[in-house]
């Protein structure tokens, strides 16, 4: 329950140039909220790009058989049905954990060298140890008779269906739930208990938070046990400061967009230009596609240009903060759009660093003059999306810090602001976070995750449990 994924640090605004960084969904490296952020529930209850992700998974992992004994490439079809775990009534397959480490594996961008072995078992172990905490408190939810409105499911139901729907378009709907030999009755079926077992945990999650009371003498304890070191647990905030592109360099990537617009509108191949020139190397090598995208994904330039245009049409040249774009719609299928793009960055040169890097040390100086280091980020930090609550990141744990800060933070004590540290993104002041709404958060997410952990030892000696992955 710990490392909060709160406050991730969103591409829009580190810079970064792949084409689904051009999305407001991707993260840099920090925690991520949801592990689900960025995916479509699918009309047959699964989460969109399943089938991929399967494969995916399948390469990751296929070789690691005699390592693990996790995965039989071979004959992959008769692990569906094997079961590992039975709680109560329940059961867990290995197709749903593997599913599970599919995402994981994914979104952390582990390659099959890198998810080897032990590492590969590690992750299975601790997908299935969440999946049956889940069901657990799924069986701790029926014994304390908690029941959830039916009438609320229906809602997110039909919203849901009227959603994908209206995304899609009613043609496309109906024609992939066909592909998919699934009726709309079975789909609101799977959204139904998907939605029942969310609304469940949250319930319970909610309960719990009540039963937990916190005391001023807690918080100032925990204060005094780890003043002068950084706690087990601690809060983190930052100021981010990026390098701009000086007015020389805008120009010249101006410039060599519109040239390629020039080619573009006399008849030279869009995804050849895309593959030869744009900069983006998510979408790229691919052509420039950026697939269906849907609004609110993409920053707001390219979405209003995307949205603008019919298909087979293309843009003028478009700026956003990622460089010069270069837009072409394929196709439109409801209220999804499916684009490709060019794009020519902003690079900022070795003289745009160093002036980050000399505006990262005068806001360092101001902190440590007196100034509020909450109010310094939100007037001046770069990342927009924690800037707004005064540079505040989240919750983590000493082993799990945030990637990008990992290396510094053991020497940080409470209260403590770092020299500027480098990433990918530009310069961070970070701060190891010792305010009273902070400490309290920490210190009642402590008794959280004891409380927690008693419910479901308790729990676990009222069922049958039958775990069979060994």
């Amino acid at each position: 329950m710990f490392a909060t994924r709160s406050g991730n640090v969103s591409s829009r605004n580190a810079g970064r140039t792949s084409a689904r960084n051009c999305s407001k969904k991707s993260g840099i490296g920090f925690p991520r909220q949801s592990s689900m952020t960025g995916w479509k529930l699918r009309p047959d209850g699964r989460w969109e790009g399943e089938r991929v992700i399967v494969k995916a998974i399948r390469t990751i992992l296929i070789g690691l058989t005699v390592a693990t004994g996790i995965v039989a490439p071979a004959r992959s079809e008769e692990m569906i049905d094997e079961i590992v775990a039975i709680i109560d009534r329940s059961i867990i397959l290995k197709s749903d954990v593997l599913q599970q480490m599919a995402f994981a594996a994914l979104q952390q961008g582990l390659s099959r060298e890198q998810l080897a072995g032990a590492q590969a078992e590690q992750m299975f172990r601790s997908i299935l140890d969440n999946m049956i905490q889940d069901e657990l408190l799924i069986a701790k939810a029926k014994e304390d008779s908690l029941e959830v409105p039916s009438e609320m499911i229906e809602q997110r139901v039909r919203d849901h269906m009227k959603s994908m729907k209206d995304e899609r378009g009613a043609a496309e709907f109906h024609r992939q739930l066909q592909s998919e030999d699934l009726t709309e009755r079975e789909v609101r079926d799977r959204l139904r208990e998907r939605f029942r077992k969310e609304a469940i945990r949250q319930m319970m999650h909610n309960r719990m938070i009540q039963e937990i009371s916190l005391s001023p003498r807690e918080v100032a304890n925990y204060r005094r046990r780890h003043e002068g070191r950084l706690p087990p647990f601690y809060s983190v905030s930052h100021i981010m400061v990026s390098p701009q592109a000086n007015k020389g360099r805008k120009t010249e990537a101006k410039e060599r967009a519109e040239a390629l617009l020039v080619k573009v509108r006399s008849g030279e191949d869009f995804a050849e230009l895309a593959r030869e020139h744009s900069e983006d190397p998510g979408s790229g090598p691919r052509g420039g596609d950026l697939g269906f995208f849907s609004r609110g994904d993409m920053v707001k330039p390219v979405e209003e240009a995307a949205y603008s245009l019919s298909p087979g049409e293309v843009s003028d040249v478009v700026l956003s903060e990622f460089g010069y774009h270069i837009l072409k719609v394929e196709e439109k299928q409801g209220t999804r759009v499916r684009a490709r793009h060019i794009l020519i960055g902003l690079k900022p040169s070795d003289s745009d660093a160093a002036a980050a890097y000399q505006r990262a040390v005068k806001l360092l100086e101001r902190v440590r003059a007196g100034e509020d280091f909450a109010e310094v980020a939100k007037a001046e930090s770069d990342h927009a999306e924690s800037a707004k609550n005064g540079g505040r990141l989240g919750t983590y744990s000493d082993d799990q810090p945030p990637p990008g800060f990992a290396s510094v933070l053991p020497s940080m004590t409470l209260g403590s602001v770092s020299q500027p540290v480098q990433t990918e993104f530009g310069w961070h002041l970070v701060k190891v976070d010792d305010d009273e709404s902070s400490l309290s958060e920490i210190v009642r997410q402590v008794k959280m995750q004891a409380h927690f952990e008693q419910v479901l030892a308790e729990t676990r000696q009222k069922l049958y449990i039958d775990i069979r992955f060994q």
